[in-house]
């Protein structure tokens, strides 16, 4: 039925594509996708005269963009396509202008002699000054990233959010164990991040990660073939940007031109083009090598015109097949006896893979009916199929589970231009599924085995049956939205707009779809005996509804020709954003108003005036279905200022402050209804008083050309409030933590019932950054290109874990302090460079560099000793430094010119030194030991013994590719 319903939203996709090319009218680019370009008009050393003709005509499309000059002969062209365009005033025509994603490019002209006549080919319009400087101009600290870049610096993924931490403070970390990715910007929360494509946000409602299958798969989001350029923005953007907190990508699709153009690629690498990490050649010692296996993508594009100027397609397909490998190693061997079930059970270890299937595709339709009327329509479909284990490790084949990760999205935008109003109106639908479920329905079985023979203190040996994880999970959308700019008052740019959504969401499924067994092997006879048995949960399903409303007003104010502003305030409100109408179970509620039946309790006091005594006032966390209030204060100022001290672009300072507004993840409440539906089980509740987490941002730089260097000096600062956290709510009938470690919460709660879990928005995180870039932009004419960031951070946040992870365990166990980040390195450099010119036969060497101080990790230090009935203990946090990373990539890529097209062929190198980048530091010291085995004191001989590789081994990748 699954099957069905997918293969039915792909006709209705591609259909909605078809009808929209029959139609064939008219292409919109929403502002968060589009480019100015404004200026100043002379015509014979004096001001053009008011109401001067303005055409900017894109070369590759034909479409043509028009406005007239202010009485200052001023103009500005808003709209434009990200591209390369030739500028008309009058009858005459500029050289090439281009102007990139987001860009508001200042383009001064020059014009000949009224009325006097252009030569026959002559080209009468001059530009005035250098357009090296590009982008230089405007608040925002932000990088953007080319297609030279996106084309030719080295990677293996082909995910194009590879190249983010080229923008300052920005991360896109891959999990060599899991293959999944993870974009962040400093300590603020990975959800709080948002990717614009074609202007459309493309938010998960549902899970972690920000963007829709960013931190729950292997895959890509989007084709990188398919995407044109994009740009990172860490901080002051506009009001027009929604639903993010932390760092926003906004990223411009190819369209197709008057010219056919199309590719096809094929790249591999493997287990015989990758090096061994140190684990590996330990697990390979000790018998258990690393299985073959092999990684391929492979996809094509093409582009076109339908009716020339006019209409244009466009389309991209990438495919995408991982095995990745797995050494099942059994673990604590050296307690198992051989005999009973240890002989045939470790016969079940060895080498395996995790196999991955991703199907991605864009199709896409633009044209221009008119001078003052375009039409977009695109389609957007993703399919993949994950195979994944419980645990990379542990799990012995068929303890796995088949992950799907679906989404389908339909985009319409239609933009119009009349005088000085430029409207743009979009409608979108879209469907995303998360669907891991088990591939086999046998008990998932937990084989332990314990040195004195019981149930107590248990060591882990393999997992052999079905997974538990059985989830399905959708968020399925309808959105509209309008954008009006006017540029009606000389020296103004004023948006304006609104977005309304309606977000259905379907949430179900179950933690233990079959039973788990936990086996304890005897270590004298090998006979595993069931100790304990968590008998399988029947699926829960939450489904709801959300509004999202939007409102935004921007005025970028040209104050005079060296001082803009960029002035704006937003607005937005959700009216369900955690399931409101939820009712606490009466069951659950009961506990509360009833007597502590704990030792110790005084008589008539109750389980909920215990909580009280420790801070936790329960009422605000028990449901009625009335009482859970949307978050209406959602005002976001957000000011940005621009000073061009010489008035030529060469030397600018810039900054602004702001406040953006985001979301918490719909999932929290599918777990407080999963959990509060288990009888006797855990108790789950989230605040009434639902708040949105939101960033306060502050920047200050400057911007300085050094020949034909961009370069960039630059302060920020970041406050995020209000991330979500579970944490532990139960405290002892005087409101303590009983003899529980200061670093652990107190579990449980009062029989019959588990733990007692609460849901509030209490975390803060803060990040201050100085940085400098430098950035000379590749042209054909000079044949190099090289960027370069070095970021000095200071991360810090409020969760006693020191990350953006979900449990907060033992938040109100001591006063709010701020933490270092495990998330933030304190030193950062990444540099890309590509070049033609090095090497003969016009290969083209490119190359990536990242340097870091190395991520830090929290230690728990228990040397002091541990909690007892009479002693609290002297358990703390303290930080550990993770050792450095660095990394050197580098590709190589020839053309090869072949009958009317070319064949192009690459090989990128990962790691080309080889050098192992640690993570996974063992950060538990210990209780006191005489004589002490570790630096600190405790009995942990391991502290700081590294358990996993925070990057790729060197891999090699080949890559052929034709196009035309």
């Amino acid at each position: 039925m699954k099957m069905k319903t997918g293969v039915r939203e792909l006709r209705m996709a591609l259909l909605g594509l078809s009808t929209a090319a029959m139609l064939a009218c008219a292409p919109a680019y929403a502002q968060l996708s589009t480019s100015t370009i404004k200026g100043q008009i002379t015509q014979a050393g004096a001001p053009a005269q008011a109401a001067t003709q303005i055409v900017a005509v894109n070369r590759a499309t034909g479409f043509t963009y028009r406005t007239v000059t202010a009485a200052d002969g001023s103009y500005v062209l808003t709209g434009l396509a990200p591209g390369v365009y030739q500028i008309q005033v009058g009858a005459e025509k500029s050289e090439a202008v281009t102007v990139a994603i987001g860009e508001t490019a200042s383009v001064d002209l020059a014009v000949g002699a009224a009325g006097a006549a252009p030569a026959p080919g002559s080209q009468r319009v001059v530009i005035k000054g250098s357009l090296q400087r590009k982008d230089v101009k405007t608040s925002e600290v932000g990088t953007s990233v080319s297609r030279a870049q996106i084309e030719n610096t080295p990677q293996v993924t082909r995910n194009f959010l590879a190249f983010a931490d080229l923008a300052p403070g920005v991360r896109f970390d891959v999990d060599p164990a899991t293959g999944q990715g993870k974009l962040q910007s400093g300590s603020q929360n990975q959800d709080n991040v948002n990717v614009f494509i074609d202007g459309v946000g493309q938010k998960n409602y549902i899970l972690r990660g920000g963007v829709t299958g960013l931190d729950s798969s292997r895959g890509n989001p989007f084709p990188q073939s398919a995407v044109a350029e994009y740009k990172v923005i860490s901080q002051n953007y506009k009001a027009e940007y929604d639903q993010v907190s932390s760092s926003a990508i906004t990223a411009i699709t190819k369209s197709g031109t008057n010219d056919f153009h199309g590719e096809v690629f094929y790249d591999r690498t493997g287990s015989s083009l990758t090096a061994y990490d140190p684990f590996q050649k330990k697990n390979r010692a000790a018998g258990v090598d690393r299985p073959s296996y092999t990684q391929s993508q492979y996809g094509f594009n093409l582009g076109g015109p339908i009716k020339q100027d006019a209409v244009h397609f466009f389309a991209a397909y990438e495919g995408k097949d991982i095995n990745s490998p797995r050494q099942v190693v059994a673990q604590n061997q050296n307690l198992l006896p051989n005999a009973g079930i240890v002989p045939g059970l470790l016969a079940q270890a060895g080498s395996t893979t995790a196999k991955f299937k991703e199907h991605l595709f864009l199709g896409k339709i633009d044209a221009q009916l008119s001078e003052d009327q375009r039409l977009e329509v695109s389609t957007r479909i993703r399919r993949e199929n994950d195979r994944t284990p419980e645990d990379v490790k542990l799990s012995v084949p068929g303890n796995e589970k088949d992950r799907r990760n679906d989404e389908t999205r339909f985009d319409v935008k239609h933009e119009w231009t009349h005088g000085d109003f430029l409207n743009e109106a979009r409608f979108g639908y879209e469907n995303y599924t998360w669907n891991p479920h088990a591939l086999l329905t046998t008990p998932f079985i937990k084989y332990v085995v314990s040195p004195s023979n019981t149930p107590n203190n248990t060591l882990d040996v393999l997992f052999a049956g079905g997974s538990p994880d059985a989830q399905d999970r959708r968020q399925t959308g309808y959105s509209l939205a309008d954008d009006l700019t006017w540029t009606g008052v000389q020296g103004h740019t004023v948006k304006g707009g609104f977005k309304a959504k309606h977000v259905d969401f379907n949430l179900g499924g179950t933690s233990r779809s079959v039973d788990i067994l936990h086996e304890l092997i005897d270590n004298k006879t090998g006979i595993a005996t069931v100790y304990q048995t968590d008998p399988a949960l029947a699926p829960i399903t939450v489904k709801y509804n959300d509004n999202q409303y939007g409102l935004y007003l921007q005025d970028d104010w040209k104050v005079n020709p060296k001082l803009e502003l960029n002035l704006g305030m937003r607005w937005d409100y959700e009216s369900n954003m955690l399931n409101d109408s939820y009712v606490t179970p009466a069951d659950r509620t009961a506990v509360f108003g009833a007597q502590d039946p704990r030792p110790g309790a005084p008589a008539g006091q109750t389980y909920g005036q215990s909580l009280a005594k420790g801070g936790v006032v329960i009422g605000d966390f028990i449901s009625t279905g009335s009482n859970r209030k949307p978050f209406k204060n959602a005002y976001q100022p957000r000011v940005g200022f621009s000073y061009d001290v010489n008035g030529d672009r060469n030397t600018v300072v810039f900054g602004g402050f702001g406040r953006a507004y985001d979301r918490t993840i719909a999932n929290a409440a599918l777990d407080e209804l999963q959990k509060n539906a288990q009888p006797n089980g855990e108790i789950w509740m989230i605040r009434s008083d639902h708040k949105m987490p939101y960033t306060d941002q502050f920047s200050l730089g400057l911007r300085q050309g050094v020949s034909v260097w961009n370069t960039e000096l630059g302060y920020t600062y970041s406050r995020s409030h209000n991330q979500f956290n579970w944490f532990g709510g139960n405290r002892d009938v005087n409101g303590g933590f009983g003899t529980q470690s200061p670093i652990d919460p107190l579990f449980g709660s009062v029989p019959p019932f588990g733990t007692l879990v609460l849901g509030d928005f209490i975390t803060e995180a803060r990040t201050q950054t100085a940085y400098a870039k430098g950035d000379k932009p590749y042209s054909v004419s000079s044949g190099w290109g090289l960027a370069a960031t070095y970021t000095f951070s200071k991360g810090e946040t409020t969760h006693n874990e020191w990350t953006n992870d979900l449990f907060n365990w033992t938040y109100g166990r001591f006063p709010l302090a701020w933490h270092p980040s495990k998330d933030v390195e304190r030193h950062r450099l990444v540099m890309s460079g590509l070049t033609d010119r090095l090497l003969p036969w016009g290969i083209m060497l490119s190359s990536k560099v990242t340097l870091g101080s190395g991520l830090p990790y929290r230690i728990v230090n228990c040397s002091g000793g541990f909690p007892t009935a009479t002693t609290p203990g002297t358990c703390f946090s303290q930080k550990g430094e993770g050792g450095p990373f660095r990394e050197v990539d580098l590709a190589l890529s020839k053309d090869i010119q072949v009958g009317f097209g070319k064949i192009g062929l690459r090989m990128d190198v990962l790691n080309l030194f080889n050098t192992i980048n640690y993570s996974g530091y063992d950060s538990w010291v210990g209780g006191p030991s005489t004589p002490p085995k570790n630096y600190l004191g405790g009995d942990n001989a391991n502290l700081g013994v590294p358990g996993s590789v925070a990057g790729p081994m060197r891999t090699v990748k080949f890559s052929a590719r034709y196009s035309f």
